[in-house]
């Protein structure tokens, strides 16, 4: 806490001094033949005089005022004054402590007249021109690092927010495309140039409307109109190659990463290469680097898993990082784009993926209940190592004018193989021991997924519409073998059982999915559309349960009662039918219908037969008027095969889970509602946002708890769930000459009304978190960078019956970052996080805190090799710490960490690529 007073301390007073600057300057730019003409976002740019360096510049509002704050007194500038399609005006001005603002009233530009004997002056380009539909940036006027990138470059543009995932907004609009001289890069990826691309080769930054989304939305809002970026190069770009290669070792255990990347480009051909490998658990790639320099993204992405601390799986392959245990990871891969003489985009890529972890997890549980709470712990060992591998392509191509074909084949294949043991224990509310457990485990698992997926778009004639139509083929078959020993002890009264077992569930699916969205615009004011998709399911779940036989030591006693088959299959189709009236330029309303069909076969072993038949009809809708809309959407999906199996899962005797072969489809209602704004004169963003659903038929697990402690839960369908959820977010950006402060606040609430039943008492469960948080962020010329956040969370849960005991805690969040760039060739960083909850489920330490420090050394030409030092866990915590609220059930489970390690890393960035040293959010995590 105290880091962060002192945090937020120098905030302010830095805040606080910039405000010395007390001069101003302000007018308003008219144009000279018509006087009630104003000149609208003209640039007024700002030199001292005698300087050919920028100071500051200002764009005129939608009235043709301007106003320049934070100048110094006592000093001469010179304004340079430039509007499309304007001739340029200078002035100059003498700002005075006697006089420090100073108004200039009305000045009056020119038409530009074609004049073949015009000066064109260099040093005075103006920072920004806008032109028509188009914004220009001179990427001179924007001072960047030798070693910066482009997107170093665009984070210093007014209007510009560069998200920690590398997506881009300018003045709140999200960037769908970035060119480079006109053309797209490496298959048309944004971040392939942004993270690579160095700052210094940049001429002009082009931003204009996205012609094909207005093509294929001529209603889309202004608002919601996606911006292409296109980055105009001082000499272009054929061939070349760029990349870095990086290894380092440390102490304690061995600690070490290595790893490499490589991209080459020929023209309209490019390829890329990656490989890595480490103990320390780091992904050695960012996700973002994954689908830009992976492909990824270009092949699409049908899965994707990311923890707290950077790691991540994408389409099934794991590319490492934990955010808690002790893992090894590596990974590979290759990816192939070209673009044909035709115009067709090809793309080809393969990633190998392996992960070795070793989770010592510790948990302690108290369910409330009227005849006293019931206390469970538990310690659980686990190692898990998986092999991934994932090989796919995707090509696209345009037929003609109108008609656009996309293919995108794929096959993954990951293996399994993990160990575990787990001790369980139970007690009542004056710790007398109720049962234990001994559980040792093993899984061999493997799965193969087959997929394909095809599209078609044609825009029809005139810009009146278009129809989409996407056909997905899937297979995957996931066989798993899951042995367990296990040892359970009751006392209420003493017994043991004693179960050794394999349980062999051979899961394979196969389904196709056919969608077809047809838009037609029938006048100004009206849009019809009609979606509709059906999927066509064949899905067989066999499970097959033996005892191990004590003679010959083998799995071949046959368990009946614990083995089932279940077969699935039949239709399931979806259609949505809306038109969309468009009142006036702002309001539009879109009414619709909504027609579900669900008819499923299923098929047992040794339970008789039965069929799912439901239709579902519903009214859906959506409001919008300007940046805010409101909509209603219904949905009815089926409950999960595994949830209808009639067979319970025995793996562990003290939890078991029954299959329920009686439930039906959860019916939802859902309304949803979003504001979202960018104020471009005052540089604020903000997005409120909320929503809320009504789940009837909802599936719920019901609970019964006996005498020794032993849980069996049963699926079963309750009506009445309620989930409500609101937020805000607010951010303002502060650019000023060499300085750029962001302060951000905000707040998310989540609300839910469930279900809670146990031993037939049956509650309704409220339970409600509030986060607000605020946070700051300063760059002092890239030298100094600070950043601090701050996190509340409030949670509690309130029980109807008074079977069930009232929850509720509090937790305290801080993230701070420091990253100094002093003396130079030197980076120094570091980050603090502190983490207090004032739950005491197990009375464990409540405040956990992560210190991490490094120093990096640049040398060789253009900063290319950097040599960092880092210490992770200075404070040797050595844990992570999880509360949380489930029913009746307050949570407190902490997982192993790597603790204190330090380690040396040599970076050789090729073609001087690397970008802007420093920072938790850039290539290297620690």
């Amino acid at each position: 806490m105290k880091k962060l007073i002192l945090t937020i301390s120098f905030l302010l007073t830095t805040t606080f001094l910039f405000a010395q600057k007390n001069g101003s300057i302000l007018g308003v730019l008219v144009d000279s033949a018509n006087h009630k003409t104003t000149l609208n976002y003209s640039t007024v740019s700002v030199y001292k005089l005698g300087d050919s360096v920028l100071s500051t510049y200002k764009l005129s509002d939608d009235k043709g005022t301007f106003k320049i704050n934070n100048l110094q007194t006592g000093i001469k500038y010179r304004l340079i004054i430039t509007a499309w399609l304007y001739g340029t005006y200078r002035k100059e001005v003498e700002l005075t402590a006697q006089n420090p603002i100073v108004n200039l009233g009305t000045l009056y530009l020119s038409t530009k007249a074609n004049d073949l004997n015009e000066v064109s002056i260099v040093a005075e380009r103006p920072p920004v021109i806008v032109r028509k539909d188009t914004i220009e940036f001179n990427a001179e006027s924007f001072k960047t690092l030798p070693s910066a990138v482009v997107e170093d470059l665009l984070k210093k543009l007014p209007g510009v927010a560069i998200a920690g995932d590398g997506s881009i907004q300018v003045n709140g609009k999200t960037v769908s495309k970035i060119l480079v001289d006109g053309k797209e890069f490496f298959g048309g990826d944004q971040q392939i140039a942004t993270k690579n691309l160095p700052a210094n080769i940049i001429d002009k930054i082009q931003v204009s409307d996205d012609k094909d989304a207005k093509r294929q939305d001529p209603d889309l809002l202004a608002v919601n109109t996606p911006q292409v970026i296109n980055l105009k190069l001082k000499k272009a770009i054929k061939q070349g190659a760029f990349g870095k290669l990086y290894g380092g070792g440390g102490l304690p255990n061995g600690r070490y990463e290595a790893g490499g990347i490589m991209n080459f480009f020929r023209d309209t051909t490019q390829v890329s290469i990656l490989g890595y490998g480490n103990n320390v658990n780091k992904s050695g790639f960012s996700v973002s680097e994954i689908m830009r320099i992976g492909g990824m993204q270009r092949t699409g992405v049908n899965s994707m898993m990311v923890n707290s601390d950077g790691g991540f799986a994408l389409n099934g392959v794991s590319f490492g990082g934990a955010a808690s245990g002790v893992q090894t990871s590596a990974g590979a891969g290759a990816n192939f784009n070209t673009l044909t003489k035709k115009g067709a985009k090809l793309n080809l890529k393969y990633f190998f993926g392996l992960s070795n972890q070793e989770n010592i997890t510790l948990s302690d549980s108290r369910q409330s209940l009227g005849t006293g709470d019931l206390l469970s712990s538990t310690n659980q060992n686990q190692l898990n190592k998986l092999y991934s591998h994932n090989i796919s392509g995707r090509g696209e191509f345009k037929i003609d004018s109108l008609h656009k074909f996309i293919i995108t084949p794929s096959v993954t294949i990951n293996n399994t193989r993990n160990a575990g043991l787990l001790l369980t224990q139970t007690r009542d509310i004056n710790n007398i021991e109720l049962n234990n457990g001994y559980n040792q485990s093993r899984t061999v698992g493997d799965n193969v997924e087959y997929q394909i997926s095809s599209n078609l778009w044609k825009d029809l004639k005139k810009n009146k519409g278009s129809i989409n139509t996407t056909l997905n083929l899937m297979k995957r078959n996931n066989y798993t073998d899951y042995f367990n020993n296990t040892i359970s002890n009751f006392y209420n009264p003493n017994s043991t059982q004693i179960l050794d077992q394999l349980r062999d569930n051979n899961i394979k699916n196969q389904g196709a999915y056919l969608s077809i969205n047809f838009t037609r615009i029938l006048n100004k004011k009206l849009n019809l559309t009609i979606a509709g998709n059906g999927n066509y399911l064949n899905n067989e779940n066999a499970l097959a349960t033996f005892y191990k036989d004590p003679n010959n030591q083998a799995y071949d006693i046959a368990i009946p009662t614990l083995s089932q088959t279940v077969n699935q299959k039949g239709f399931k189709t979806n259609t949505r039918t809306s038109l969309r009236w468009k009142i006036t330029k702002d309001f539009s309303i879109q009414p619709g219908i909504i027609f579900n069909t669900i008819n499923l076969e299923n098929s047992f072993t040794s339970y008789p037969s039965f069929n799912q038949s439901f239709k579902f009809i519903a009214a859906s809708g959506t409001i919008r008027y300007k940046d805010f809309s409101i909509d209603y959407t219904p949905n009815f999906r089926e409950p999960d095969v595994n949830y209808i199996q009639p067979v319970a899962n025995n793996t562990n005797p003290l939890y078991i889970q029954n299959g329920n072969p009686n439930l039906v489809p959860t019916k939802t209602h859902q309304v949803n509602l979003n504001l979202y704004k960018y104020d471009v004169k005052n540089s604020l963003n903000y997005n409120v946002w909320g929503g809320g659903s009504i789940d009837n038929d909802a599936v719920i697990m019901a609970r019964t708890i006996s005498a020794t402690g032993a849980q069996t839960s049963t699926p079963i369908n309750v009506d009445g769930i309620i989930r409500l959820n609101a937020g805000l977010n607010f951010s303002k950006d502060i650019k000023k000459d060499k300085r750029q402060i962001t302060l951000g606040t905000g707040f998310y609430t989540n609300f839910t009304r469930n279900l809670v039943q146990v031993n037939n008492i049956r509650s309704y469960a409220k339970i409600l978190s509030i986060t607000p948080r605020i946070s700051g962020k300063l760059n002092l010329n890239d030298k100094v960078e600070i950043s601090t956040s701050y996190n509340l969370g409030i949670n509690n849960s309130r029980y109807d019956d008074s079977y069930f005991t009232n929850i509720n805690y509090f937790t305290h969040m801080s993230d701070n970052e420091l990253i100094v760039r002093l003396p130079k060739k030197l980076v120094w960083e570091t980050t603090y996080r502190i983490n207090y909850n004032t739950q005491t489920v197990a009375g464990f330490n409540n405040k956990i805190q992560i210190w991490n420090a490094g120093l990096t050394y640049l040398f060789l030409k253009n900063d290319r090799a950097q040599l960092k030092f880092s210490i992770n866990d200075i404070l040797n915590t050595n844990t992570r710490r999880y509360v949380s609220i489930s029913e009746n059930t307050i949570r407190d489970t902490r997982y192993n960490n790597l603790g204190r390690y330090g380690l040396l890393t040599f970076t050789y960035n090729i073609q001087n690529f690397g970008g802007k040293v420093g920072g938790k959010d850039t290539f290297f995590r620690f």
